[in-house]
């Protein structure tokens, strides 16, 4: 008798344990999601310094938005000193991922080289 309530209440722990750790991933995604949405606002409206924040760790972290948006800051020098190899380096990188924005860039700066 005592085994079995000592394995109940050890499955109950368990389960507690684990919809812990799935409500807090869940909320985690949430407010991941919700920070990438601020970062993109900020690049729309112009606020770059403020984007640049959010945006890079989403860039770092392979989101092809998010590195179209940091290398373009980085190639005209928007929120940031101009720097058109990492401008490049992102752009690229978000077009590897056929991020059309980032492709079309990519294009247009091949030609601009030339």
């Amino acid at each position: 008798m005592i085994k079995n309530i000592s394995a109940v209440i050890l499955t109950i722990l368990l389960s507690c344990f684990l919809s812990a750790c799935v409500t807090t991933r869940a909320t985690s995604s949430i407010k991941t999601a919700a920070e990438l949405q601020q970062g993109k606002y900020y690049f729309e409206a112009g606020n770059y310094k403020d984007a640049m924040r959010n945006l890079l760790p989403y860039a770092a972290d392979g989101n092809k938005e998010a590195q179209y948006a940091v290398g373009y800051m980085y190639y005209y020098g928007y929120g940031v000193t101009p720097d058109r190899e990492t401008g490049y380096f992102w752009i690229k990188r978000s077009a590897n991922q056929q991020y059309e924005p980032a492709v079309k860039a990519l294009t247009i700066m091949s030609s601009a080289k030339r």
